[in-house]
C-alpha cells in the first residue's frame, strides 16, 4: 500500500517536507516496481540501479540539510537524528553491498528494501523531524 503524505509529518521547514514527499514518491515508486514485475521474472534491473542512485545521493544531501536545520534551531533532538541517519545509510549500505555481490536485487530483497524504507521513513519523521515544528533558528527569537 503506497504511502500518502498528510499533515502530521510536517515539520515547519518546506524544503524538508519537500524532500521528505520526494522520498515518499520513492518508495511508491519501489512499490509500483514491484507490483509490475511478473511472478518469476527479476524486477528491471536499469530501474532498480536508477532508483538505488537515486536514494544514496538524494538521502545524503538530505540528511545533512535536515541535520544542519536541526543543529541552527537547537532542536534538543539532533544528536539521535544524526544517530538515526547514521544507521539508515549503515543499512543501506548492506543492501547496496548485497545488490552488487549478487549482480542485481532480487524482488525479495527489493520488498525487504520496500517494507523498511517506509517503516523506517515514517517512523523517524514522526518521532524526530516532526520536533523542529515551531524551533526558529538560535538566536533569532
Amino acid at each position: 500500500m503506497a504511502i500518502e503524505w498528510n499533515a502530521s509529518y510536517e515539520t515547519g521547514e518546506a524544503r524538508i517536507d519537500g524532500q521528505h514527499r520526494n522520498l515518499f514518491d520513492y518508495v511508491n515508486r519501489l512499490e509500483r516496481l514491484l507490483e509490475s514485475t511478473p511472478p518469476g521474472s527479476p524486477p528491471n534491473r536499469e530501474e532498480v540501479d536508477n532508483l538505488l542512485a537515486f536514494l544514496e545521493s538524494y538521502v545524503n544531501t538530505h540528511f545533512a540539510y535536515e541535520e544542519l536545520c536541526m543543529t541552527l534551531r537547537g532542536c534538543p533532538i539532533a544528536r539521535k537524528n544524526k544517530e538515526a541517519h547514521d544507521r539508515f545509510l549503515a543499512l543501506y549500505a548492506d543492501f547496496t553491498q548485497q545488490h552488487k555481490a549478487r549482480g542485481g536485487a532480487s524482488v525479495e530483497m527489493l520488498r525487504e528494501l520496500h517494507g523498511t524504507l517506509k517503516n523506517w521513513l515514517v517512523g523517524h519523521i514522526c518521532n524526530i523531524d516532526v520536533q523542529l515544528r515551531g524551533r526558529t533558528p538560535v538566536g533569532t527569537a
